[in-house]
């Protein structure tokens, strides 16, 4: 009764859940299996294309011609194992399509024998990517608002000052804003109101930076907005825009409130310490709201 239960390899290949195919030692395609083959077809592929007869290492020497790292990355995995260098391959990627953002593991596996070989396992890990990128999104964001944190602010900071070879001069702006009179609003309106009036200054420090710029909210009613790339006409057309869509008033249970900010900017170099260079934007604000209070 044993032979009852002997399986062709075919049918082995076929019952492996995830997109698998089987390559020679030239990385030639020898067999697929069904799930291989119904998504070739479900995403307008065929067996002419991604079948058996296909080279899959000149499919990965094409895409990565085309610009695709990751390609090139499945190439050299690819090879290595084929080539006896190392046991196994391991390479996450991003497959999106039109109507989908899907996310695979690609699982490279020798086979045993004489004849050298490999099986290509292509594991779908959209649902577990999707859940991990969420995650880095919350732990990167102000809850309320869903500008950038604290904690990302710094970390953009510091990309943003690092030295690059053929950049010339201070080129990193940073603007730090106060809301003034933003307590009277939950004093008198009630903390719900005041989101109200963040998520509001959110919208318009969106409205009116570059694209390249980066809104963030440290925290409080105090906000950061980093320019990259900047140069000091550019830095102080942002602070005025900044400022001028903050003195509109806001309408608060049909009241029209001013929540004005104070804005202090500062100019950084390449190479500039973030802490300081946060603390000299800060600065700038702080004697922007003193000036306020004296009247001047």
């Amino acid at each position: 009764m044993i032979s009852d239960w002997t399986l062709t390899a075919a049918q082995l290949l076929d019952a492996l859940p995830d997109a698998s195919a089987v390559l020679d030692g030239d990385g030639v395609i020898r067999s697929v299996n069904h799930t291989w083959r119904m998504f070739a077809l479900d995403n307008g592929g065929s067996d002419r294309a991604t079948g058996p007869g296909v080279n899959y290492l000149d499919v990965c020497d094409r895409a990565s011609a085309a610009g695709s790292d990751d390609a090139a990355a499945v190439g050299r995995s690819v090879r290595a194992v084929l080539a006896g260098q190392t046991v196994e391959g391991d390479y996450e990627y991003a497959c999106p399509s039109p109507a989908a953002g899907r996310w695979f593991q690609l699982r490279i596996t020798p086979l045993p024998g004489m004849t050298p070989g490999a099986l290509v396992a292509h594991v779908n890990i959209t649902r577990r990517k999707t859940a991990e990128l969420q995650l880095a999104r919350e732990a990167s964001q102000d809850p309320l608002t869903g500008l950038a944190n604290r904690s990302l602010l710094h970390e953009q900071l510091v990309r943003a000052l690092q030295p690059r070879a053929g950049r010339v001069g201070s080129d990193v702006g940073v603007l730090c804003l106060d809301l003034d009179g933003f307590k009277p609003v939950n004093d008198s309106y009630g903390h719900a109101a005041g989101d109200e009036v963040l998520l509001e200054v959110a919208h318009r420090l969106r409205s009116v930076v570059r694209p390249q710029d980066l809104v963030a909210r440290p925290g409080g009613d105090e906000f950061t907005v980093l320019a990259p790339r900047v140069t000091p006409e550019g830095l102080a057309g942002l602070q005025h825009r900044i400022s001028a869509a903050l003195l509109i008033p806001h309408q608060v249970h049909g009241h029209s409130v001013d929540v004005p900010a104070s804005v202090g900017a500062h100019l950084a170099a390449a190479g500039d310490d973030s802490g300081v260079v946060l603390q000299l934007a800060d600065a700038r604000m702080y004697a922007c709201k003193q000036a306020k209070h004296q009247g001047l």
